[in-house]
């Protein structure tokens, strides 16, 4: 339950994309997010959907979706598909993710979540943090690119030794195994897949 509920507020820091991300102390910054994030799930006068749409808000700085997407689909297929279906999955996959978190947030249920430290390598950056509830404790890695146009964005987490990224390159290969890349996305768009991580 712990970590569904987890994947849930992961997926809300993966939901959008814009101009500019973290520029200065990574670990600062998303200390204040993630329990600004947290003040926000804890209101229980609003509904899942204005809660999701405030954290989105919050957290558009902070990961590249595109890239996310296009590490989800793997290397071979990206390249296969048109500009058009390339753009049409990556705003599906936005919107997979989307949808997921709300269902998730009613999960929800006064877990923490703690950032514990920062190891940096040049232009790569892993942002070590912990969701803590009542029985369990979950380490959650968050990985980082260095843009110069954008800063540091995220484009990848680890679950407990799990890639959110990989998991999802793993179900995607195995429906696209069985079928074109239009009836794939078909899929993704009517949320007709087997969740990863789930």
């Amino acid at each position: 339950m712990i970590k569904k509920i987890f994947l849930g507020l992961v997926t809300v820091l993966f939901l959008s994309t814009f101009a500019y991300a973290i520029e200065g102390n990574i670990k600062e910054i998303m200390d204040s997010k993630i329990h600004s994030a947290l003040t926000i799930l804890q209101n229980k006068q609003e509904s899942n959907e204005l809660k999701a749409q405030k954290i989105f808000k919050m957290f558009d700085e902070v990961f590249d979706y595109k890239l996310m997407a296009r590490l989800a689909l793997g290397r071979k297929y990206w390249s296969e598909i048109s500009d058009k279906q390339k753009d049409e999955y990556v705003k599906s996959f936005v919107a997979m993710l989307k949808k997921s978190f709300i269902e998730k947030l009613k999960l929800y249920n006064n877990q923490k979540m703690e950032v514990k430290d920062l190891v940096e390598n040049g232009k790569r950056a892993k942002l070590l943090t912990e969701l803590i509830g009542k029985k369990d404790t979950i380490n959650i890695i968050y990985k980082f690119y260095h843009s110069h146009k954008r800063g540091w964005i995220i484009y990848d987490v680890i679950v407990a030794d799990v890639s959110i990224i990989q998991s999802y390159r793993k179900q995607f290969g195995d429906l696209l195994n069985g079928m074109d890349f239009d009836e794939f996305l078909k899929k993704i768009k009517q949320g007709d897949t087997k969740e990863a991580n789930a």
